[in-house]
């Protein structure tokens, strides 16, 4: 992976973490606060703006891998999977210890989680793609 400095693109690393500053402020307010249990959309909005971020990451890391349509719309989001993916088998180890959440609860979260997830990673792909045409005209 050939990661290169480039200046042109400090705004965007700089909005990409904030981006991630603001996903783990939704993320902590939602345990602090017991945001998670009051809206059952907390955790789907934290998954979709997570998945998207990951993907703004590692797209600004390596953006020529993902510079084709197949690289932007499957490879990209197929990465941001497999993150997700290790992301879930942490959360199943460490939380299982708060929480006695059932086998099919679990399986049901995190089957739904890792969709929005790769949602938020092919969201990110249209967007991106809808910007730099709009920069380009």
């Amino acid at each position: 992976m050939n990661v290169r400095y480039r200046r042109h693109r400090r705004g965007a690393w700089a909005a990409a973490l904030v981006w991630g500053g603001v996903v783990s402020a939704l993320h902590f307010a939602g345990l602090a606060y017991g945001i998670y249990t009051e809206l059952w959309w907390w955790d789907l909005l934290t998954h979709f703006t997570s998945g998207f971020g990951v993907a703004a990451l590692l797209y600004l890391a390596w953006t020529e891998g993902f510079r084709s349509r197949v690289g932007l719309f499957v490879v990209l989001p197929v990465c941001v999977l497999c993150i997700g993916t290790w992301f879930e088998v942490y959360e199943r180890v460490f939380k299982d210890f708060w929480y006695g959440w059932s086998n099919a609860f679990y399986l049901e979260d995190t089957a739904v989680d890792l969709v929005v997830d790769t949602l938020g990673a092919v969201v990110f792909g249209v967007v991106l793609r809808v910007y730099s045409r709009v920069r380009r005209s």
